[in-house]
This record gives C-alpha cells, structure tokens and sequence, in this order.
C-alpha cells in the first residue's frame, strides 16, 4: 500500500496552471465536504444527548442527514477521481505492459465522466422540476432543490477531474 491520506499525495498531478486550480478546487471541495460532515456529527450527536437526557431530539434531524450526507459525499468525489484513489480491481491487468493499463485507466475514467456528466444532467434537471414545483422535505419544508443546486457543482468538478486524468492517462511521457 503506497497510498498516502495526507493532500501532498497529488502533487503529480498539480503540473501546469490547469492542473493547480483543478486539483485546489477538488481539494477545497472536500475540505467543505468534511466540514458539513463534522456539522452532521456535531448535530446528531446533540440530538442523541437531547433525545436521551431531555425527551427532546432536535427536529427533522434525519431530513438534515440526508441532505447534509448527499451533499458531503458528492464533494469528495472530484478529490477521489482526481487523485485515483477509487476502488479498483486490478488483479488481472498487473501483469499487463504499463501502456495497456493507462489505456484501460483512461476507459474507467471515460466511463467516469460520462457517468458525472449523465448526473450532473439528470441532477440540475431535478433541480429545475423541485424549484418549479415547490417541493419540500417532510418535517421541516426544507426546498429540495437547495441540496441539489450545491450537489450540481460537485459533479461537474467530478466531470472535469475525469477529463483532466483522462488526459495524464493518454499523454505520453506523464506518469499517473
């Protein structure tokens, strides 16, 4: 295992301008996304403590994991794409020529991108139908298209992480 945790485990693929706003962009989106998460457990954990001490949790507690969750892993996604540390199975092309496997790298982050792409789509359409519509969550009538219009960036970011390792998949001499 050669993965690092730590956010210097790019610094590859910083090269060039692109690749600097890119990979800060991606970083400074799951940095947001740890912070809502951090906000989620902050908040269930007050409505643990007041449900147990008080009879008292707080309300729609649930609704606001949801949403807070939905949007907190839509925003590590592009740091994951961009950085390659997606689940992958390569037990059968570890013995392939490197050519090969960047090339069978590039496809999986092509089908990436098509699937953000598709997303993104289906996720700002969504977004247009709940805005139109007037839909609201159950408890507390949050607007469900304010999830979504903060989940809609993630996954372009997604999409453009996708490209630009599309990109250090197929140009030659770069090492991904």
């Amino acid at each position: 295992m050669s993965e690092s945790l730590s956010f210097e485990g790019g610094l590859e693929l910083q090269r060039g301008p692109l690749g600097r706003v890119l990979f800060l962009a991606c970083q400074g989106f799951a940095l947001a996304g740890g912070l809502v998460l951090l906000a989620l457990i902050n908040m269930s954990l007050i409505s643990i403590i007041g449900r147990k001490l008080f009879a008292t949790p707080i309300r729609g507690d649930i609704e606001l994991m949801e949403m807070g969750a939905a949007v907190a892993i839509a925003t590590f996604l592009p740091l994951c794409e961009l950085r390659g540390t997606h689940i992958k199975v390569d037990a059968f092309t570890m013995k392939m020529s490197a050519g090969v496997q960047r090339s069978l790298d590039a496809c999986g982050h092509l089908l990436c991108l098509l699937a953000a792409l598709i997303l993104a789509w289906r996720t700002g359409l969504q977004l247009f139908d709940n805005l139109e519509y007037g839909d609201v969550s159950t408890l507390l009538s949050i607007p469900l298209w304010i999830p979504l219009l903060l989940i809609v960036p993630s996954l372009i970011l997604l999409a453009l992480a996708s490209a630009y390792r599309i990109f250090i998949c197929l140009a030659p001499g770069v090492r991904s």
